[in-house]
């Protein structure tokens, strides 16, 4: 899906609502949960060299609000939850931003609006695939990836674990593939059901 379209459905009061309650019961903490939330989002897509790092963060924000409207529930760190959305719409914009480019140096601006015969479902089977894991491993796998303190992370998880870091790695490979297998499988499975 585009990013003006999945932009224009914006972020709705059940959106929000769901949002807050899952990041504190408290309304007030879980203001600044999202506050604090948000701040790191805008660095992480200013780390990552996007051109409009607080769109994209109120995206991911939208993204991720919709979701827990739909019944999503965070299990662990939900800061995690919301890299793994904010790392997949970098990627987008990235994709986004060498199609503008290549229409430029073409001499084709502005470029044509991009063809979807169908939205991208990958991040809704990544969500789907990552809940046929316990709690424990999606715990692990979420908390593995996170993007700020990443040593510091991995370094905690093998003194939680009491494993040496190659087999930390080894873990969480072994439950990538497991997700990877489960969203091959999933895209399989929608495309032998087009007409």
């Amino acid at each position: 899906m585009s990013r003006d379209r999945a932009s224009a459905r914006g972020l709705t009061r059940e959106g929000l609502e769901a949002l807050l309650a899952s990041l504190d019961e408290d309304r007030e903490r879980a203001g600044e949960r999202y506050e604090e939330i948000r701040r790191r989002l805008i660095r992480l897509f200013e780390w990552r060299g996007c051109e409009s790092p607080e769109d994209l963060t109120d995206e991911t924000i939208n993204r991720v609000a919709r979701q827990l409207a739909e019944g999503l529930v965070l299990r662990s760190d939900p800061y995690a939850y919301f890299c793994g959305v904010a790392r997949l719409l970098a990627m987008e914009d990235v994709r986004r931003e060498a199609r503008e480019h290549k229409a430029f140096e073409a001499g084709e601006w502005p470029p044509a609006a991009h063809p979807e015969a169908e939205p991208d479902r990958r991040l809704e089977h990544l969500h789907h695939c990552l809940q046929t894991l316990s709690s424990d491993q999606q715990g692990l796998v979420l908390r593995y990836h996170q993007d700020e303190r990443r040593i510091q992370t991995r370094k905690q998880l093998c003194q939680e674990l009491e494993i040496e870091m190659n087999a930390l790695r080894i873990r969480v490979h072994r439950l990538r593939r497991k997700i990877e297998t489960c969203i091959q499988e999933r895209l399989r499975s929608r495309a032998s059901r087009r007409p």
